[in-house]
């Protein structure tokens, strides 16, 4: 893996190896994709500040979860059906994430059960739930992650319905012979399998079956009946859901857009992150994700209020590349970026990172 120097080069070979179906599935967004074009694009909009002779000689990735302390302010973000992309799938990212001393956030869109990742994990593991109709499924679901010793439960709140995701439907995309949702298994009447969709996305028609489209706030506090475990939110664009959020009494809020695979034309997460960092005033962490190719993008998140970020495609490109050893290749890269831009920056812990280091370009 060697050969691989920047995380680009993994998506290039990743469109190579993979299926059009599965390329596809993880690297569209809906409808024209403009969100998902501002994901990168964002980055381009800020500039980082280097302050000079601050003694980096010792240079600090490590942030806290949850009490834990992980070597990287990268997690793993919640993807979905990761066997697609290798048969090692998610056992081989949670190796590769222990291996490089990131926490991992497991899908409940999963083809590995939480039971066996957890088994197969060295690093703080934490379980993104998608809220079914069947509310004794999702008790169950969480219980089984809190026995599993995961250490937080990330509820999915901006899919109460799936985006107009094209390629998916010109693809007529479903999942593929031999493989199965293993969370899915005990609820679905196919035992983990998607339902037939002759002229479309079986995904689409998964999603409509099963996602509660009624829930509010109040599921919150619902939640906290069925598990002690820290509650996240993920998809929190605006300064006045944090605010909700925060009323709500989560544990965490998670910036994003689902990777521009929503709400098309939704603003980049990076964006409305200062927005969202002065509603919450260092009341919870704040994560990010979306577009994060490089370590000065880290950087630049963090200044910007992000207590850590979550990486999606690269890491899914990776393993469809090398297995494990893909993964490990672009979490060493982009750690070693991180790194290599704090020492730059004048920081020598993810603390000392503020909104001194950043400014937006005016144009």
């Amino acid at each position: 893996m060697e050969e691989f120097v920047n995380l680009e080069q993994f998506e290039e070979k990743a469109r190579e190896v993979l299926p059009t179906m599965v390329y596809d599935y993880f690297a569209s967004g809906s409808d024209t994709e403009t969100t998902l074009r501002w994901n990168r694009e964002s980055f381009q909009r800020y500039m980082l500040r280097p302050r000079i002779l601050k003694s980096v000689e010792q240079v600090d990735t490590s942030i806290d979860v949850f009490g834990t302390r992980v070597g990287s302010p990268v997690l793993i973000a919640p993807s979905a059906m990761q066997k697609m992309a290798h048969p090692i799938g998610e056992i081989g990212m949670v190796k590769a994430a222990s291996t490089q001393g990131n926490a991992l956030i497991l899908s409940t869109m999963a083809t590995t059960s939480l039971e066996d990742v957890a088994d197969h994990s060295r690093t703080v593991l934490l379980f993104q739930l998608y809220v079914l109709k069947d509310r004794n499924y999702v008790r169950r679901m969480v219980q089984r992650a809190e026995c599993a010793g995961y250490k937080g439960v990330v509820v999915t709140v901006d899919a109460p319905v799936l985006g107009n995701r094209e390629r998916d439907k010109i693809n007529r995309f479903t999942l593929p012979g031999g493989l199965r949702l293993e969370h899915l298994v005990e609820f679905s009447p196919e035992e983990g399998s998607m339902p037939t969709n002759q002229s479309g996305s079986a995904l689409v028609t998964l999603f409509q079956e099963s996602l509660d489209q009624t829930l509010t706030w109040n599921f919150i506090e619902e939640l906290r009946t069925m598990t002690s475990l820290p509650i996240i939110v993920k998809g929190v664009l605006t300064g006045d859901d944090a605010e909700e959020a925060l009323a709500a009494g989560v544990d965490a809020i998670i910036v994003s857009n689902h990777g521009g695979r929503q709400l098309d034309y939704a603003p980049a997460a990076l964006d409305v992150l200062p927005e969202i960092a002065s509603a919450v005033q260092g009341r919870v962490p704040i994560w990010v994700d979306g577009g994060i190719r490089r370590g000065t993008d880290v950087l630049k998140c963090i200044a910007l209020g992000a207590s850590a970020v979550l990486l999606g495609r690269p890491v899914l490109y990776g393993l469809a590349v090398g297995g494990q050893a893909g993964v490990e290749r672009v979490l060493e890269l982009l750690h070693e970026e991180i790194k290599t831009g704090m020492a730059l920056l004048g920081a020598r812990s993810i603390a000392e990172i503020s909104e001194a280091h950043i400014r937006r370009h005016q144009f």
